[in-house]
């Protein structure tokens, strides 16, 4: 039922996608790995107008050179790494709680998050942040599991979600934190697995030259951080109390003859590492939420936590799991499947026509920046003022557009950034 699941995802968000205006972000995204050769991108890089790891740009500049790109293209890019990252929770709640447990929570998050339906459609690295932390627990819980670890693999699932993300660090490291926490036969020293540090030793360094070269143009815009927002990130992952119709039903359904009762501590056990990365992981909004009311430093943007919703996944099969083990048995209850996919397909449905609603050209800001076919075939050049408010019309028809730049900085920052930009 999954595949249905994510065929039907995949196809909604295909259609917005259609719809979709490109927008300035996405467009520095593309002249982000759109260079003929690696000196130009690594100058690219440095200027700090995509203010990241480089590893999302590295990867597609690479890809370009064989397959030429386009937004279009790194959109649907978006969302394969979001199938990626769902099909990699699955799997993940799959060995920890079985079949039924992780479908229902997987499906669950996928019909109702924000994140992952409004990510799937953007070119952006987002979407590979999502799936390299799905990838990073998926590996946690196969060290668990077998007798010898997967270094190699363990490390490059550390070390990508590292350079994808800066906030990617905050992930890894919460999940050392777990390891320190929840393995007690081993000593303090050896709790936590190599690959993790070595991922850490290479993390930490290449962050202070990026951070020190590169120049944050795009990260001085104002981060709404109210109550409201922090509550608006947790309420766009789930709405938590659709939990209740498979709870409903495994207790309506529920077996005369009860299996043994299993407690909170007892299920929390068998997977300690687990649970307690997902709940860092969980709370990593509310942490830089706090630290935005503390400090200077406000980093709280919801789409910076995209792991979360694997975690979210997680804690949501992990609740499931404690009603089947303590209440039913689920292999006997067709209801709870049927009234549960039903409610998913219900919220696919919902939150498509809202997100179709906010793309119609007369309601989207964003296609009202894009010149009509009439301009765009003129012989003339197109001159467009100052800082590129007009950015996405330069994607349509590059050879047509120049910018005219009065600031000497931005002059030469634009210049950097991309040959294929024309500067006056």
């Amino acid at each position: 039922m999954l595949p249905l699941f994510l065929l039907i995802f995949a196809a909604s968000v295909l259609n917005l996608q259609s719809l979709k205006a490109p927008w300035v972000d996405e467009c520095y995204s593309y002249y982000g790995v759109w260079h003929d050769n690696f000196t130009e991108f690594y100058t690219s890089m440095l200027t700090g107008i995509n203010f990241s790891p480089p590893l999302y740009f590295l990867f597609n500049f690479c890809l370009q050179l064989v397959f030429p790109t386009s937004i279009e293209q790194l959109r649907i890019q978006s969302l394969v790494f979001i199938i990626i990252g769902i099909v990699l929770s699955f799997l993940l709640t799959r060995k920890m709680f079985g079949t039924p447990v992780a479908f229902f929570a997987t499906i669950l998050v996928l019909s109702q998050s924000y994140l992952l339906l409004s990510q799937a459609q953007e070119a952006r690295h987002y979407a590979m942040f999502f799936a390299c932390g799905a990838w990073v627990l998926f590996m946690t819980k196969n060290n668990l599991d077998a007798t010898k670890e997967s270094s190699r693999i363990t490390f490059l699932a550390h070390l990508f979600l590292c350079q994808v993300h800066y906030l990617g660090i905050v992930f890894s490291g919460f999940v050392g934190i777990s390891y320190l926490l929840g393995i007690k036969n081993k000593s303090l020293i050896a709790r936590i697995p190599k690959s993790l540090l070595f991922a850490w030793l290479i993390s930490g360094p290449s962050y202070l030259f990026y951070i020190s070269s590169q120049e944050s143009l795009l990260n001085y815009w104002k981060k709404p951080n109210s109550f409201e927002h922090l509550l608006s990130s947790y309420n766009e992952s789930l709405f938590y109390i659709s939990i209740i119709v498979p709870i409903i039903g495994l207790l309506l359904f529920q077996k005369l003859n009860k299996p043994k009762k299993i407690s909170f501590h007892e299920l929390f056990s068998k997977n300690r590492v687990l649970f307690l990365s997902s709940f860092f992981w969980f709370i990593t909004p509310l942490a830089f939420w706090t630290l935005s009311h503390i400090s200077p430093l406000n980093l709280f943007v919801d789409r910076y936590f995209f792991p979360k919703e694997v975690a979210v996944i997680v804690i949501v099969a992990f609740f499931i799991s404690y009603i089947c083990q303590n209440f039913s048995d689920i292999k006997s209850t067709k209801l709870i499947l049927t009234s549960s996919i039903l409610l998913c397909l219900i919220f696919i449905s919902i939150n498509y026509k809202r997100a179709a609603f906010g793309l119609k050209k007369e309601i989207n800001y964003h296609h009202s920046l894009i010149f009509s076919d009439e301009e765009l075939h003129t012989e003339t050049n197109i001159i467009l003022k100052d800082d590129p408010n007009y950015f996405p019309n330069a994607y349509l028809n590059g050879s047509k557009f120049v910018f005219d730049l009065n600031d000497k900085n931005l002059t030469k920052i634009y210049n950097d950034f991309s040959s294929k930009i024309k500067i006056q």
